[in-house]
């Protein structure tokens, strides 16, 4: 039998194949070729309505998200909060340098955008000039969901952010199901976490990764091909005085020139310098 991982719980690996949930173990020969199934795979089991399922073979992934470790992934829609909790550009900064190491499309939706509309379209603009696709949405007034239901359709998505962006009530309005919510806590701001296990939620036209809440993130990365990281710098990288120019202090470089001309955006490029300096003070240490 055929089918894909949807959640993994306890080492129990439950499998949608066709219109059934089964569940299964993992046969003790995937420890000897260092590989172990994840939620998202596609495989091969045996089963029989008597007995516990077994997996014998994971066919070939298309990708793997390190945070949690899910495969296959379509797409990442990347949900910022315009408030409750507020948004932090850097760590936003930080995720989506992390999703491009991962060579995923990127879907930026600003939620909660009903709060303050101009804001919400001043924070879309920033993305939206660096090449993202961007879209303004709110759970609380249903603005735009119909429209993302179209851009995930028939794809595997995994739906990240802080605690409190609104993945757990978004994914819930697109399923048309109840998806467990977290609140924002009162004394923080911050959300708190309500994705404990790894799971892949579905109906006959989705499947959706509502990954654990973040609040940092640790990038591997060397400092000098951050830039490549930053996809507004594509086109004018070699463009510089210098070849091997980092883009901070050197004259005439061009990512500052188009900084300068509005091109660049200058919360995006504030952000490459910090988190270059981040990547340099680890190399050093």
């Amino acid at each position: 039998m055929q089918g894909k991982i949807v959640k993994l719980l306890g080492g129990f690996y439950y499998i949608k194949s066709g219109d059934k949930l089964i569940e299964t173990r993992a046969r003790g020969t995937f420890r000897y070729v260092k590989e172990s199934p994840i939620v998202g795979d596609n495989v091969e089991f045996n089963y029989d309505d008597n007995t516990l399922g077994y997996i014998q073979k994971i066919y070939p992934r298309k990708n793997i998200l390190t945070r949690p470790k899910v495969a296959n992934v379509d797409l990442i829609v990347l949900f910022i909060p315009l408030k409750n909790p507020d948004y932090n550009l850097t760590l936003i900064d930080k995720t989506i340098v992390q999703i491009e190491m991962s060579n995923i499309d990127i879907l930026i939706a600003i939620n909660k955008a009903d709060i303050d509309i101009n804001k919400a379209e001043n924070l879309q603009k920033i993305y939206y000039i660096c090449g993202f696709n961007t879209i303004l949405i709110s759970g609380k007034t249903g603005l735009n969901i119909d429209t993302l239901k179209e851009k995930l359709k028939g794809k595997t998505v995994a739906f990240a952010g802080v605690s409190g962006a609104g993945k757990s009530t978004i994914s819930s309005l697109i399923l048309d199901k109840k998806i467990e919510s977290g609140e924002v806590s009162q004394k923080t701001g911050r959300g708190k976490h309500t994705t404990r296990h790894t799971e892949l939620h579905y109906n006959s036209d989705y499947f959706i990764f509502d990954t654990p809440g973040f609040s940092s993130l640790d990038i591997k990365l060397d400092k000098k091909d951050l830039c490549h990281y930053f996809r507004e710098f594509e086109n004018y990288l070699g463009q510089c005085k210098f070849l091997n120019c980092n883009h901070i202090n050197e004259p005439d470089c061009m990512i500052k020139r188009k900084v300068q001309d509005g091109e660049i955006p200058i919360s995006r490029y504030e952000n490459y310098k910090y988190l270059y300096q981040e990547l340099k003070n680890k190399e050093e240490y």
